[in-house]
């Protein structure tokens, strides 16, 4: 596995983590901050996919 993919599969683990402990354990509901948090990982798992992307044509 390289290291795009294990960093985007360790943001998606602290995204479930996260959401879990604050709707179950905390019991908060799903604000603007975790709205926030989901659509900066996946903008954050986007780049980590085009950099995976290039670094395999360079090579």
């Amino acid at each position: 596995m390289n290291k795009y993919h294990r960093s985007s599969l360790q943001l998606l683990i602290i995204v479930a983590i996260t959401l879990i402990l604050s709707v179950y354990w905390l019991n908060l509901e799903i604000g603007y901050g975790i709205i926030f948090l989901l659509i900066t990982v996946g903008y954050t798992i986007y780049l980590n996919s085009n950099a995976a992307k290039k670094s395999k044509h360079e090579q």
